[in-house]
């Protein structure tokens, strides 16, 4: 066994199961070398690993919601601008009568729109180093082994959370919160100082009784709010407007917002704000489609590649894309 084996093999599925069950100090130089990747990478993964990655997806507040698939290669989505009309009681013959719609590309700038977004995998890497000292010491080596995955694991799904509501969409994910600007899915509370939440569900709703201004009700019930965290007057004495007086209350509990649950993230780089700039951003992750490869999210060690500083190289990898598949999912409620 001078090579890795074919991850396929009877013989591969025998030593795994040797790993899983009994960890990596078991296994002989020649075991361990037939499992491994690269130069001394051998994959930590199984059966725990994969239970562990559904399991924070699932509790997760953005991919939890969002629409999952695998590739290997880039691939192009239409994205739907124009929603889509409701009638009813029409017969057969008046069907006609609904819209027709009309689909774009979502830009990351201000560009010519086309017919359609690509989704073209771009890699997020973690790593840490670790002394084979510290391996030694833990008396179950695999243990810190599920530990440093862990942390790595979570490190990746922070940043793709932050793709999903502020990437660029070029060598990252398309953000809601950018989807909405360049769609100009944007509604202002009319309020230019302090600003409450009934002034920001009336600017999500305005004054007409149409459920489909300027949020259809199905993309409102199943919105995450994304508050810009400078709205919070703890964290910010002089930003105005304040949406919430302080962060004591129900916050250890989980915040709601009229019934949608709540994410605090940084939406602008500005130190307070400003008219014009974001309160609130009401996103349903269920029309948004995140793209990865088929691995999804992995970690590898790497004995040898820093073997001559006594350590070991643990690196968790994922390559993503994503973007929202209908723009009247996704609406900024700015200051006035």
């Amino acid at each position: 066994m001078n090579k890795p084996l074919d991850t396929a093999s009877e013989d591969y599925a025998a030593i795994y199961r040797k790993y899983l069950m009994r960890g990596r100090k078991v296994l002989s130089d020649a075991e361990t070398r037939a499992i491994s990747v690269g130069i001394g990478g051998a994959v930590i993964a199984g059966a725990s690993w994969a239970k562990f990655i559904d399991n924070a997806m699932t509790q997760d507040t953005f991919l939890s919601r969002v629409r999952r698939i695998e590739t290997t290669t880039a691939f192009t989505q239409p994205v739907l601008t124009t929603d889509n009309t409701l009638n009813t009681g029409v017969v057969e013959a008046s069907l006609s009568t609904g819209g027709s719609p009309v689909f774009q590309k979502t830009s990351s700038g201000t560009g010519t729109s086309v017919t359609q977004y690509t989704f073209s995998l771009n890699k997020i890497t973690s790593w840490v180093k670790v002394s084979n000292e510290l391996l030694n010491d833990s008396q179950a080596g695999q243990d810190i082994e599920e530990f440093l995955k862990r942390e790595l694991t979570s490190k990746m799904i922070s940043e793709v959370n932050r793709q999903l509501v502020v990437g660029a969409g070029d060598t990252e994910c398309q953000g809601v919160y950018n989807s909405a600007r360049n769609y100009a899915r944007t509604a202002a509370t009319g309020v230019a100082t302090t600003n409450t939440i009934k002034d920001v569900l009336s600017a999500a709703w305005l004054s007409s009784a149409s459920a489909q201004s300027p949020m259809s009700y199905e993309s409102w019930k199943n919105s995450v709010a994304i508050v810009n965290s400078r709205a919070l007057a703890s964290w910010d004495s002089s930003a105005f407007p304040i949406l919430f007086p302080t962060m004591s209350g129900s916050m250890s509990e989980g915040t709601t917002y009229e019934g949608l649950p709540v994410v605090y993230h940084r939406l602008t780089t500005n130190a307070s704000i400003a008219s014009g700039e974001p309160l609130v951003c009401f996103a349903d992750f269920t029309k948004y489609l995140l793209a990865t490869n088929l691995a999804g999210f992995s970690v590898a060690r790497f004995d040898e590649t820093l073997a001559d500083t006594n350590e070991c190289l643990f690196v968790g990898s994922v390559r993503v894309d994503g973007a929202i598949l209908n723009s009247a999912a996704v609406l900024n409620v700015t200051r006035s």
